[in-house]
């Protein structure tokens, strides 16, 4: 079920030779942060008021699946620094 979500979520595949689930969800929650932060960009610099809804909902996306993840990785007891720091920052957010 893990693997499904990861996949369903746009998780990172590791080389072949080298299939570790922790990394693939290090590399997803990674890439979920960046996908945050561009849709905040992109609703600081919206100036269309057809696009505010639009870009209010994609953040809120991101954010969802940011926290969706970091929250799988609090469960697999995911020690990841740069991870835990992630959602320290995010908390604060």
């Amino acid at each position: 079920m893990k693997s499904y979500l990861l996949a369903f979520l746009g998780a990172n595949r590791m080389e072949e030779d080298h299939p570790q689930e922790n990394q693939e969800l290090v590399n997803s929650i990674h890439a979920a942060r960046q996908e945050w932060h561009a849709a905040l960009s992109y609703f600081e610099n919206v100036s269309d008021p057809d696009l505010v809804d639009y870009a209010i909902y994609r953040v809120e996306a991101a954010k969802r699946k940011y926290m969706y993840l970091l929250k799988l990785a609090k469960k697999e007891g995911l020690e990841d620094k740069r991870v835990l720091d992630e959602k320290k920052q995010a908390g604060q957010s």
